[in-house]
C-alpha cells in the first residue's frame, strides 16, 4: 500500500504501528464532484488520495475559486481547520472518480500523543504542507503567470490538466482569457 511506502520513508514502522494504523485505514470511492470535506463541517478524516484528485475550493463573493489540489499519493484534509478546531471555510472536491485512505481525525491526533514514532510521522507530513504551501505563496506573489502556468505544467499530474479552463485559471490566479493567451503562445 503507498500509504506504508510514504510513512516508511519518514519513519521505519514496526507491525505494531503498521497495524494500528491499518485498523484506522477506510477506503471510500468518490465520485467526480463529490465532496471529500464540507464548507462549515470539521474536518473528521485525514486523507491519503490514492486514484484521483481532489480541488480545494472557497466561495468568495458568490464566485467558486480553485486554491489548491490534492493529487494521488498526497495527504488531503483541513489542516488548519484541525490545528486551530475550526469548521472548513472551504470545499474539497473530486475532479473525477476518486480513491481516499480515510484516517479518523480524533484517532490519528491521539496516536500523535501516544508515541514518539506517530510524532515524528505528523510533524513530517505538516512540515511538508507548510513547505508546499510556502511556496505556493511565493509562486502567486512573485512568478509571471506564464512561470505559475509552466510549473503547473510541470508537477500536477495529467488528471489535473485536463480539468476545465476556468479551473486552472482560478487556482493560478489568473482570468481564463488569460490562461488561453498563455497556452497560445505556449503553443507556437
Amino acid at each position: 500500500m503507498e500509504l506504508f511506502n510514504v510513512l516508511e520513508g519518514i519513519i521505519s514502522l514496526d507491525k505494531t504501528h503498521r497495524d494500528e494504523i491499518s485498523g484506522l485505514i477506510e477506503i471510500k470511492n468518490y465520485k467526480k464532484n463529490e465532496k471529500f470535506l464540507l464548507k462549515g463541517h470539521p474536518c473528521s478524516m485525514i486523507g491519503f488520495v490514492i486514484k484521483g484528485s481532489f480541488r480545494y475550493n472557497m466561495d468568495i463573493d458568490d464566485n467558486d475559486r480553485t486554491f489548491d489540489f490534492s493529487v494521488e499519493n498526497e495527504f488531503i484534509s483541513d489542516y488548519y481547520g484541525i490545528l486551530k478546531s475550526k469548521p472548513a471555510s472551504f470545499e474539497i472536491i473530486a475532479n473525477q472518480s476518486s480513491s481516499v485512505i480515510c484516517l479518523p481525525t480524533d484517532k490519528i491526533l491521539k496516536l500523535f500523543d501516544q508515541d514518539m514514532v506517530y510524532q515524528k510521522i505528523g510533524r513530517t507530513i505538516a512540515e511538508s504542507e507548510f513547505c508546499r504551501h510556502h511556496e505556493r505563496l511565493i509562486s502567486l506573489m512573485y512568478h509571471s503567470p506564464q512561470k505559475r502556468y509552466e510549473d503547473l505544467m510541470n508537477t500536477m499530474p495529467e488528471s489535473v490538466l485536463t480539468l476545465p479552463q476556468h479551473l486552472l485559471a482560478n487556482y493560478l490566479g489568473i482570468t481564463k482569457e488569460t490562461l488561453s493567451r498563455i497556452r497560445s503562445r505556449k503553443a507556437k
